[in-house]
C-alpha cells in the first residue's frame, strides 16, 4: 500500500505541476482517482474495500468528468470526502486512524 500510495501521489503532483504549461499549449490533462472498482483484479483482494462500485458506474463517473473538462475525476463521492477529511486531520490523529486500518503481519 505504501508503494502504491507514494507513486500515485507523485504522479498527481507531477500532473499538477505540468497542467499550466500543457494547458497553455492546448493540451488538456485529466487525472482519474477512482475508489475501489469491482473488477477481476479487485476480486482477488483479501481486505475490505469500502464504497466498492461496479465498473459500469466507474465508467459513468469518468465519462461525465471528461465531458465537463475536469482536471480531477475522483469517485465515488463518499470515498473522495473520506480521504479529503482524513488528509485534513493533524498527522498524529491521521496516523492513529490509519494505524487501525493495517492488517496484522503474517509470519
Amino acid at each position: 500500500a505504501a508503494g502504491y500510495g507514494a507513486t500515485k501521489a507523485a504522479l498527481i503532483n507531477m500532473c499538477e505541476a505540468l497542467y499550466p504549461e500543457l494547458e497553455r499549449q492546448g493540451v488538456q490533462m485529466t487525472i482519474i482517482n477512482p475508489g475501489f472498482v469491482d473488477t477481476p483484479l479487485t476480486r482477488q483482494n483479501d481486505f475490505p474495500m469500502p464504497f466498492l462500485i461496479s465498473a459500469e458506474i466507474a465508467a459513468e463517473y469518468i465519462m461525465r468528468g471528461l465531458e465537463r473538462g475536469r482536471f480531477e475525476i475522483a469517485f465515488p463521492w463518499r470515498m473522495k470526502v473520506a480521504l479529503k477529511l482524513l488528509k485534513a486531520l493533524p498527522p498524529s490523529l491521521r496516523f492513529a486512524l490509519t494505524r487501525r486500518m493495517l492488517r496484522e503481519e503474517q509470519t
